[in-house]
């Protein structure tokens, strides 16, 4: 897969804003996605995803800007991150990629008081409609997520869980709605360096056409030298609103 001068350019950006802002601050991310379903469809779609993304920590606030490439294989009327829905032309299955949504997100962390062993977080994300509509790479509207997190840490396990609200910009000929969605976890600091989560993604269905969707998702985190992290993950779909499966893995550097 060909990089995009977009992606270059936006890994660029995140690299010169590593080298200006104070040191231990900044995190940069990649990596690649590869998921599978049929949407309840006889035609599969096939959504392999290379994100990018920056992130700059400050007084316990979280900033991350994020911009991915994609490559879809399938008829089209799959988009990544909505599933399939109304608006969208059914058609002979075919291959498209290019650069998907810019997002811009920020998550505020509180501390536990007088040293409790739980912490929450708040946060928000705005995803503008930057991806080709024409080539099913995104809606093309702009959309807009709270959540918070409610963390409890007990020894080396912290099971969390997370609960928000997605507001999604309904173009023309659509029949996207404003969903309520949330996650149940656990973490397992199993060793010094590695850690294994379990965590089950549920929402409720974000097309008056479409159903609620779930997914089971098993990642493994290692540290590695020199302020290096590495992610490998798979993923289990559980309805029609998501892919039958998936896999991935993420590599990040702090600075």
């Amino acid at each position: 897969m060909k990089p995009h001068p977009c992606l270059t350019r936006f890994l660029a950006c995140g690299l010169l804003l590593a080298a200006t802002l104070p040191a231990e601050e900044i995190t940069l991310r990649t990596g690649f996605d590869y998921s599978s379903g049929n949407y309840g469809l006889p035609v599969s779609t096939q959504i392999t995803t290379i994100p990018v993304s920056v992130s700059y920590v400050v007084n316990q606030t979280t900033w991350e800007l994020g911009l991915p490439y994609l490559r879809i294989n399938g008829p089209g009327d799959v988009v990544p991150g909505i599933g399939r829905y109304i608006g969208r032309l059914l058609r002979s299955k075919s291959v498209n990629q290019g650069v998907g949504d810019l997002t811009l997100g920020v998550t505020q962390d509180f501390a536990a008081p007088d040293g409790r062993p739980w912490s929450w977080a708040a946060g928000a994300e705005v995803k503008f409609g930057t991806a080709s509509t024409d080539k099913s790479l995104g809606t093309g509207e702009n959309d807009f997520s709270t959540h918070v997190d409610l963390t409890y840490t007990a020894g080396s396990l912290a099971p969390f869980v997370t609960l928000g609200y997605r507001w999604l910009g309904n173009p023309a000929g659509s029949d996207l709605r404003n969903c309520l969605f949330g996650t149940v976890g656990v973490n397992w600091a199993c060793t010094e360096k590695i850690t294994v989560g379990l965590l089950a993604d549920w929402s409720e269905k974000n097309s008056a056409s479409g159903s609620p969707s779930s997914n089971f998702t098993l990642a493994v985190t290692r540290a590695l030298r020199g302020k290096w992290q590495v992610q490998g993950y798979a993923v289990l779909g559980n309805s029609d609103s998501t892919a039958d499966h998936g896999f991935g893995l993420s590599l990040s550097h702090r600075f």
